[in-house]
This record gives structure tokens, sequence and C-alpha cells, in this order.
């Protein structure tokens, strides 16, 4: 009987000897997860982006004697697509315990969209997206290390359009050093991996409103006096992006 309780004893004393070894561990200085077990989205961010994008289908048309052409269709049935990339900064609001974030962000980004080519009647079109920004706010339900959100706001651009007439009668183009504006609307999920770094899938749909084409004399290419019709330039994007979060909070192991 002494035999077991001395064992006993001993066990107990092990015991705490352990729990206390962990406990100190645990909320000693420094002893932190790297990753709290509850997300905190809360404070500034920055981070990088890089994607693809393509514009909608009927950019621009002209119904009929245009400038005395008759051009049916989208904007020479060019579609513009290829690759953007660029940087986003934010900052992100979150109350203590609250699954709902929201935040705002801006990016601007570097953009390859292009598309041209020509009809049987020897014109030639052109429409290319230079460069994209956005100013958006964003809002989101937060679920552990995951963040599904909505996001919606300004969106600015460089658009260069142009339209070769055959028989050098006249060369149309907007002007590319004209900043379009528009809005811009979309969604995502983000993922932290670490306390302070997440990766981001996202999609934006993107329309920097009408941007007429003219000649050397001012002249429109398409517009209702002359019969014809100039539809936005819109444009989806899909993105994937890394953001760090400097000041990201730590929480002790509970």
């Amino acid at each position: 009987m002494k035999k077991l309780y001395a064992g006993l004893i001993g066990l107990t004393a092990a015991s705490a000897l352990a729990l206390s070894a962990n406990a100190a561990d645990m909320y000693a200085p420094g002893g932190y997860k790297d990753y709290a077990p509850a997300a905190v989205w809360a404070g500034f961010y920055a981070g990088v982006n890089v994607g693809y994008g393509w514009g909608t289908s009927g950019q621009l048309a002209c119904d009929t004697n245009c400038s005395g052409n008759t051009l049916i269709g989208p904007f020479g049935g060019v579609s513009p697509a290829g690759w953007l990339g660029g940087g986003q900064i934010g900052y992100n609001f979150q109350g203590a315990g609250s699954p709902l974030v929201f935040g705002v962000e801006t990016d601007i980004q570097a953009s390859t969209i292009l598309g041209q080519g020509g009809d049987a009647a020897g014109n030639t079109y052109k429409s290319r997206l230079e460069a994209l920004g956005t100013v958006r706010g964003r809002a989101g339900y937060a679920m552990d290390r995951a963040l599904v959100y909505v996001t919606g706001g300004l969106a600015y651009g460089s658009v260069d359009n142009e339209a070769g007439i055959a028989g050098g009668t006249a060369a149309y183009a907007n002007n590319p050093n004209t900043i379009a504006t528009g809005y811009v609307l979309g969604g995502g999920l983000e993922y932290k991996v670490k306390r302070d770094l997440s990766l981001k899938v996202e999609y934006q749909y993107v329309n920097l409103g009408k941007n007429d084409l003219v000649d050397g004399n001012n002249t429109s290419y398409s517009s209702s006096a002359n019969g014809g019709t100039v539809r936005d330039d819109a444009f989806n994007t899909v993105r994937v992006g890394l953001n760090y979060f400097p000041f990201a909070a730590r929480e002790p192991l509970k």
C-alpha cells in the first residue's frame, strides 16, 4: 500500500510539473502561436497581384453609315484579352470576436489586355487597356482563416481604341492620355496561411464608360449624329494576390 501511495504521489507530482512547464511555455514572453485560432483581420496590409482580363462582347459598335462607312457589330470583332499585374494596399476593420470585416482597398495594375484585327473591307481596329486602378470598399465574413468578401467602388484606367478606315480616308482614336473612369464590382476569397500573410483570389467586373473615337478634325467615328453607337469599355478580370499584415496581432494559447 505504501508503494501504491508513493507511486500515486510521484505521478501526481510529475503531472503537476508537466502542466506547470507547459503553461509557462504558453504564456511566457514570446510564447505565442504563430497563428491564432480566431483569425484577426483588422489592420493595415499591402501586397501584390497578378491576373488575366478580357473585354466584354460588343465594346464598340457602329450601326450604319459612320463617316461614309458601314461598320456593323462589335468594334471590328476584336476581343481584347491579356495579363495584368500590380499592387494593392488596404485597411480592415473588425470588432473583437466579430466575424464581420469591413475595409477599404486601392490597387493599380499595368495591363497587356489587347485586341486588334481587321475586316474584309480593309478597315483595321485596335482596343487596348494600358493600365487599371480601383478604389473600393470591402465587406466580408471571416470563418477562422478564411474571409469571403464582396467589393465595389471607383475604377479608372488608360484605354486606347483606334480605327483605321480603308483608303486612308480617316484614322480615328480616343485620347489615350485621358484617364477613363467608371465603376468596379466583384468578390473574392482570402485565406491566411500565416498570422501576417494571406493569399486571395478575386473576380472584378470593370466598366470604364464610353470613350468616343474622333479623327484629326474632331469628327466622331461613332455617335448618334451619324447613326452609330458607342458601347462601354468593360472588362472581366480574375486575379490572385498576396497580402502582408505588418501589424497583425498575436494571441496567446488558451
